[in-house]
Parts: structure tokens; C-alpha cells; sequence
């Protein structure tokens, strides 16, 4: 059984009081400009009809931040060049060093058949796991490991080893020392492919749960290379893969590089080990059923249930400190044995659409529950009458009933809300054992961004919280911290409709908004004031401020890549590269 994953917000991080940001302006701000040469920016146009790899394809950053020289940044052109942005207080903004060339129409005989049913195009990407390393996957099966030397001195980089691999975008790459004193290099890439493409390749397990969705549905796919340095080469080492359904958000080595982290809406499992065999992974009783799930805080512990068209009349719920039951038409569906004990006489429940949720104080404020229930009896047979009872809502095709004159949906009509329509996990994949160590059920949050802030670390991650986003970084197996908090950003991240990238600088002094074309929102961390606001309404006095800057940009290009060091925030369209000063060095 997977151990549970627990985010514990740091309350000396929060600020409750915070009264919003303040649009400075940015007539202070430098902006510097450099036009691309004739090549510009490597783009591919896939044809896929998968969500996923339309999604993939779209939120493509183009810029590549180097974590261990944050003034320079890197794009790939059209015709495979890795070029070098630089911004120093000396030359200003500096554009157009090639350092390596890639071949981006390299492509495998074999490519076809084992891709069918999946879109081939993936975009090139760099990696930086050292100070003198890079890893750079041309997004068409092959890796190279190139040995750059100091990358605050513009020269060519050196090929060290190249090796054909699956076609996929890099995710993260990480360098570690074994116990045989051999160096283990560690890379992840994100592809998309189908049901059908996984069975019928004898390299891999396919568990009933995959199998079972339909043939041309799409699935991420997620392959882990690992190449080792025995003293003169590098050879590779171990291939693992990992698919599973739905978007992922993130995903990570973690800090050993002994297991994957993942922030995603459904649980992905291993699939394909070349060093282990992998068994067929059964469907465990409590994924064949639907099941309650909950949430809780220092407080009080959330319980949702769905089940179905029942009216409050036939509904029975009876909870006393140490159990739980539920009757539908006085059959029970659910009888538990809490952990802890409730506080009963403050417990309430609802029934909205189909949906009971209750709310259970805790007798021990403060204390961590490690499941809800000691044990616990859930009818399946009711369960399935209620998922019957759903059948008319649900439908395992894409618009079964079209009607050519009204489009599917009409994208105006969703929400920001829309976007947490999911529960997101947070899991942590064991890479020896291929067992979900630890599991996170996160709930209906969102997911804001991901940035590096340490350098040879795993990224961070970004997740809403009442209006804030905490950025949270991953210390260990099921330990994340709560490292930054950017006031109302959660708030504000919804009301931005046309946002394409997110990014925050590793100082983590502002976060960035990028919409598809034209405008960038800033939004600083509150800074000391050199004298004293008052608040016309309420009175109250502050000396500190949160500035808010947008830039409209001159042209209407589109922004194919964004990127925030701590002083510079690095714009790419595909026209020129723009740096706006906007703090000074």
C-alpha cells in the first residue's frame, strides 16, 4: 500500500492581510531587442487529433534557462542551431551564437510502423544536469551528450556520446555519482502514443486497466534512460517506461534519482523495465470500484461520495465519533471504523447533484490521519446500480451524437474553474521496485506552474491554495516544502484567459504571465516602501507594496518562449528576442 503524501503549508509564509498589487509602471523599465536571423525558430505542425500531444505541442516553451548560468538562455532555429542568448552589463543583450547543431529531420525507417496511430513530431530540447553537461534530444529519436566546458564562455560544444532513443521532449535530466564510483546519467522524455501501439510492441506490459480503454484513445509516456561513464565512455545503462492517461503537469526524478515524480490526474504505472522484468500489474478491488474520497487540514477532514439520483428522503446518514454509515433506501453501501475519533455533534453533510459530501471536525486538531478508516464495508453491488443509473451521462467516445451545425463545445463558455474540473495526484513511482511508493489525493486543486530553483535539484511546483500559489520543492520520498508563497497569484493566474507560459525566477522575487500573443503580466513579492500608503477606505497604514508591471508589446507575434532569471525576463517571439530589465543587476 502506497504511503500517503501530505502538503502541510507553512502558516509564517502566508499573508492573510495582503491587499493586492499595484500596477507600477514601466516607463523605468529597459528593454532591449535583438532581431532573429532568417532562420528563426524551430516550429513543427503535427496533424494529430490527440488532445494530448496538441497540448504538448502548444505549451511548448522554446527558451531553455540554463539554472547554472541564469543571464543565458537558448532556442533552437529552423535549421537546427542551438543559439545562445546572453545578457551581461557589458554588451547588453547578445543574440545569435550557435554552439551546437542538431539534425531535426533525423528520422528511423521503423518510425512509421511503431508510431502508428501516434503523431511523430516532437520539438528538439536541451537540458543542463551540470555546470559543464548538457543533454539534447532532437525530438526525433536521437540523444546527444555534449561536454560544453565553462558556459559563460561562448564556444562550440563537444559531442561525447550520441545514441538513438523514443521520440519525446526532455522533462528533466539529472546527474548522479553510484556507489562504484561510476556517473549515472538520469534523463526523462514525455511522449504521446495509443492503447494499440503498447500491446502490439512486445516490449512492453500492458496491465487490464490500459488495456481496456479504447484502441486509439491517446496516452503520455514517459521513458526513463539511463547512460553511465565507466572512465572513458558512456554506455546505456537501464530503459524504463511509464504511461498512463490524462495531462501530466509534472514530472521529475527525485532527488536520488531512485524514483519518478509525477502531478497528474490519473495514476500512471510502469510498463517496460530493461534491467527487471515486469510483472502484469492486477487491478486492484478498490480501482474496480468507485470509492469515497477525502481531503483534510488541521482541522476537519472533507468527504466526497458520489451516489447517483438518490433524494435526501432515502438517504440515511448516521456518524458518531468512531463510525460512519450510509443507507441508501435502507441499504448500506458504506460502514467505517474512523482512525481518530469526530467530533460528531459539529459533523454536516450535504447531497448537491448526485454528490455527498460531509464535513468531519477532528476531536485532535493538528493530527494527520493516514487513511480514513480502521476498516471498512462498501456494497459493490450498490455502487454498480449507481454507476448504471450514470450510463446515459458518460460515453467512452469523442461526440457520439455530432451535430454539424453546433460546434462540440464552445470554448468561450468554460471557466477558470473548469481547469481544477479534475482531482490531481501527486505520486512518487519506486524505480527498482515499479510499485506506487507514496500517493497524494490532492483534490480539485490547480496546478499554476513548475520553475527550477536550485540547480542540480528537482524542480519546484506551484498549486493553488484558497487564492494564493504555494511553490512547494520536492526533499525526499514523500517530503515537499513550502518554500515561497506568491500572494493572490492563484486568484489572479485564473482571470488570465489567454495565458500561454507561466515561469518565476529562482529567487523567486516575481512570477510572469505570458499571454499567446502581445501582453506580459509581472507580479512582485511585496517590497519595503520608502514611506507610508494609506487605505482610502479602511485607513490602515503599510510600508511594503506588491508592484504589478504589463508590458504591451509592438508587435503582434506570437510568444513562442518565456524565461525568468532574477533581474531579466527574456521574451521570445519569432521575429527577435527581447530582455526587459527589471531589476537592476
Amino acid at each position: 500500500m502506497a504511503n500517503t503524501i501530505y502538503l502541510k503549508p507553512d502558516h509564517k509564509l502566508l499573508n492573510p492581510n495582503f491587499d493586492g498589487y499595484k500596477l507600477s509602471s514601466d516607463a523605468d523599465v529597459t528593454v532591449y531587442s535583438k532581431t532573429l536571423n532568417k532562420d528563426g525558430v524551430e516550429r513543427k505542425i503535427s496533424y494529430s487529433n490527440s488532445y494530448l500531444h496538441t497540448r504538448l505541442e502548444a505549451l511548448h516553451n522554446h527558451f531553455f534557462g540554463d539554472p547554472f548560468h541564469p543571464m543565458s538562455v537558448y532556442y533552437f532555429s529552423s535549421r537546427g542551431h542551438l543559439v545562445k542568448c546572453n545578457y551581461s552589463e557589458d554588451s547588453r543583450l547578445s543574440v545569435g551564437e550557435v554552439v551546437w547543431q542538431t539534425d531535426l529531420n533525423k528520422n528511423h525507417e521503423e518510425d512509421n510502423e511503431e508510431n502508428e496511430g501516434s503523431s511523430g513530431h516532437y520539438h528538439a530540447s536541451v537540458h543542463f544536469p551540470s555546470s559543464e553537461m548538457a543533454v539534447v534530444n532532437n525530438g526525433q529519436g536521437s540523444l546527444h551528450i555534449l561536454e560544453t566546458g565553462d558556459r559563460k564562455v561562448t564556444q562550440s560544444w563537444l559531442l561525447s556520446f550520441e545514441c538513438s532513443t523514443e521520440k519525446g521532449v526532455i522533462a528533466h535530466t539529472c546527474l548522479k555519482s553510484g556507489n562504484d564510483y561510476k556517473r549515472y546519467l538520469h534523463c526523462l522524455f514525455v511522449a504521446v502514443t495509443t492503447p494499440h501501439s503498447l500491446i502490439n510492441n512486445p516490449e512492453y506490459v500492458v496491465g487490464e486497466k490500459l488495456a481496456s480503454l479504447p484502441k486509439d484513445s491517446a496516452l503520455h509516456l514517459i521513458h526513463w534512460l539511463t547512460v553511465v561513464y565507466n572512465g572513458t565512455t558512456w554506455e546505456i545503462h537501464r530503459i524504463r517506461s511509464v504511461a498512463g492517461e490524462g495531462t501530466i503537469e509534472y514530472c521529475s526524478l527525485d532527488e536520488k534519482a531512485e524514483g519518478l515524480l509525477i502531478l497528474c490526474h490519473k495514476k500512471y504505472s510502469f510498463v517496460a523495465d530493461s534491467s527487471q522484468p515486469l510483472k502484469i500489474p492486477e487491478l486492484h478491488a478498490e480501482e474496480k470500484i468507485s470509492r469515497f474520497t477525502y481531503l483534510e487540514n488541521d482541522v476537519h477532514i472533507a468527504v466526497t461520495m458520489n451516489i447517483g439520483s438518490t433524494s435526501k428522503e432515502d438517504l440515511n446518514v448516521n456518524i458518531t465519533p468512531q463510525e460512519l454509515t450510509i443507507h441508501i433506501e435502507g441499504n448500506l453501501i458504506l460502514k467505517g471504523q474512523f482512525k481518530h475519533p469526530v467530533d460528531a455533534n459539529l459533523a454536516m453533510w450535504t447531497l448537491v447533484d448526485g454528490k455527498l459530501e460531509l464535513t468531519l471536525p477532528k476531536v485532535s486538531e493538528g493530527v494527520m490521519w493516514e487513511g480514513l478508516f480502521e476498516e471498512e464495508i462498501l456494497d459493490q453491488n450498490m455502487v454498480e446500480e449507481v454507476n448504471k443509473r450514470l450510463e446515459h451521462l458518460t460515453s467512452d467516445k469523442w461526440n457520439p451524437c455530432p451535430n454539424p451545425e453546433k460546434s462540440v463545445y464552445n470554448a468561450g463558455q468554460l471557466e477558470a474553474c473548469d481547469e481544477a474540473s479534475e482531482d490531481l495526484l501527486l505520486m512518487r513511482l519506486d524505480g527498482s521496485t515499479h510499485e506506487l511508493s507514496n500517493l497524494g489525493q490532492l483534490g480539485p486543486v490547480q496546478h499554476l506552474f513548475n520553475c527550477q530553483i536550485h540547480e542540480a535539484a528537482p524542480p519546484a511546483f506551484c498549486l493553488r491554495h484558497d487564492v494564493d500559489g504555494i511553490l512547494w520543492q520536492p526533499a525526499g520520498m514523500d517530503t515537499f516544502t513550502h518554500i515561497a508563497t506568491y500572494n493572490a497569484f492563484g486568484y489572479v493566474k485564473a482571470s488570465k484567459t489567454m495565458a500561454k507560459f507561466t515561469c518565476a525566477s529562482a529567487d523567486v522575487s516575481y512570477v510572469a504571465v505570458a499571454d499567446v500573443r502581445s501582453h506580459i503580466y509581472v507580479f512582485f513579492q511585496s517590497e519595503v516602501f520608502g514611506g507610508e500608503l494609506r487605505n482610502r477606505r479602511s485607513g490602515k497604514i503599510s510600508n511594503t507594496v506588491a508592484r504589478q508591471l504589463v508590458f504591451s508589446m509592438k508587435t503582434h507575434a506570437e510568444i513562442l518562449g518565456l524565461h525568468a532569471s532574477p533581474s531579466v525576463l527574456f521574451v521570445l517571439t519569432d521575429q527577435a528576442v527581447y530582455a526587459y530589465c527589471i531589476c537592476s543587476l
